[in-house]
């Protein structure tokens, strides 16, 4: 066969590749460059049945099943086969805020200042409250006195109830802008199923042209939620009263009551953001009782023996995700652009990443990475929020390869990742539309790309 056409069918066959929604190719931000990706999008598992439900977290354990956390009315985990077909769910006390499978099958669950642990049928072996929450409650009833110190009037019974029923008001409305958005996260997720089939161009001009509709539209009813949702804790007529009655205080915001602020006080203590497990310590990250950023505490098996580890951490967007396991403890530290390793001590070990746009091994965006997990071989797998991407790197914090890019809608939020067993299967939680994307690893790709291979190895395909 004459060159000229090996060449042109070479090249053909390159750029049908780039066109393709299962393509392994993924341009870095500066496109100066592409890495070749070992796993691409296939699948998407439906977690959100009704707007009372929302996903909050997930994890696979050891036998590749999905263990989805949803906080509703009546909180569960639902349980996913590998195949992502639905096998059953299993009633929690309290909406999940995070949730692991530890290295001896253990589940665990953490959320509204408690943990618990599950065996492998989901049922509650153990449950105790979280040991920042003693600390929590006497911070809360020193905070209720300055409060009641400081609030200089008090609100008249038919004042009470007017704002109660302007409340009211503002709930109804912001139940039906939920509503709505859930019903176009809806005809998101049915664009998103139609994409995966590998339409024909016409179709996927379609298809994208309705997508770009639909994410206007959901960005119109997000505006409509957070303004209903200020108008909640900030009524219009309170806002109203204050500057029309002059005095000394006139330009403080109106008093809450003091029961409520030391409410929302335990409240921001009892959030857990991780949880994790080596083979005989359980890890978890909560708000910080300084009232900043986050702390870490390792507990035993039995959520006995606490030591608080880490203080004050910083994370970006209200997130920090603290993963363990045999190795140690790796905090994603969003906000500097690196992951940091510790020991189950709180001393630090190492770190790596930073804030590149061309560089494979390093992170973009304002706040990634957001989240981590580890491979059955111990291997460190990154989440970036906003563009979708999960990489790789060893222990030590090599950088291995790029698994892959996913779409979400864009956003500084939590990207929960978890691995299968093989490590065929990756998945990320998109907590916007409640599903999880399944990521399968291409045939066509080798199992790891060296990292002084993948700058430019989009130019000529992976190796043999």
């Amino acid at each position: 066969m004459p060159v000229f056409w090996l060449l042109l069918i070479c090249a053909s066959t390159l750029v049908l590749g780039f066109m393709d929604r299962g393509t392994s190719t993924v341009a870095a931000d500066g496109d100066s460059a592409f890495v070749v990706a070992t796993h691409s999008q296939r699948q998407l598992i439906k977690v959100v049945e009704g707007p009372g439900e929302k996903l909050t977290t997930f994890a696979v354990d050891s036998g590749g099943r999905v263990l989805a956390g949803v906080a509703a009315d009546s909180p569960m985990i639902r349980v996913y086969s590998p195949a992502g077909e639905p096998a059953g769910q299993w009633k929690l006390p309290i909406p999940p805020e995070a949730v692991n499978v530890g290295p001896n099958g253990d589940v665990f669950v953490a959320g509204q200042g408690k943990l618990l642990r599950l065996n492998d049928e989901g049922a509650i072996t153990l449950e105790r409250v979280t040991p920042n929450m003693a600390q929590a409650a006497e911070s809360a009833r020193s905070i209720h006195q300055r409060v009641i110190d400081r609030r200089t009037q008090s609100i008249t019974d038919k004042v009470q109830k007017d704002l109660e029923k302007e409340i009211k008001k503002y709930k109804r409305q912001l139940a039906g802008v939920l509503e709505r958005i859930t019903a176009v996260d809806g005809e998101l997720f049915v664009l998103d199923q139609r994409d995966l089939e590998k339409p024909s161009s016409e179709a996927a001009a379609e298809i994208e042209s309705e997508r770009a509709r639909l994410q206007k539209r959901r960005a119109e009813l997000a505006k409509l939620q957070a303004r209903n949702e200020f108008n909640i804790v900030n009524p219009p007529s309170q806002r109203k009263s204050s500057q029309a009655s002059p005095s000394k205080n006139s330009s403080a915001p109106p008093q809450s009551d003091p029961e409520e602020s030391v409410r929302q006080l335990v409240a921001n203590q009892m959030r857990i953001a991780s949880i994790s497990a080596s083979r005989r310590e359980v890890f978890f990250a909560c708000s910080s009782s300084t009232g900043f950023g986050f702390d870490v505490w390792r507990t035993d098996y039995q959520f006995n023996n606490a030591q608080k580890i880490g203080q004050s951490l910083s994370g970006c967007c209200g997130q920090l995700d603290v993963q363990a396991n045999d190795n140690g403890i790796y905090v994603a530290e969003n906000n500097k652009h690196r992951v940091r390793a510790y020991d189950r001590d709180g001393r630090q070990l190492f770190e790596f990443g930073s804030r590149e746009r061309d560089r494979p091994e390093s992170f973009s965006g304002c706040c990634n990475p957001m989240n981590v997990a580890f491979g059955d071989d111990g291997s460190v797998y990154t989440a970036e929020s906003g563009i979708g991407r999960i990489k790789r790197f060893s222990a030590d914090g090599e950088f291995v390869e790029l698994v892959g890019q996913v779409e979400l809608v864009p956003g500084c939020k939590k990207v929960a990742i978890s691995v299968s067993p093989s490590g065929d299967q990756v998945y990320m939680l998109d907590i916007t539309r409640g599903h999880i994307i399944v990521m399968t690893r291409s045939s066509s790709q080798s199992a790891a790309v060296p990292a002084d291979e993948t700058a430019n190895v989009a130019a000529t395909g992976p190796r043999p």
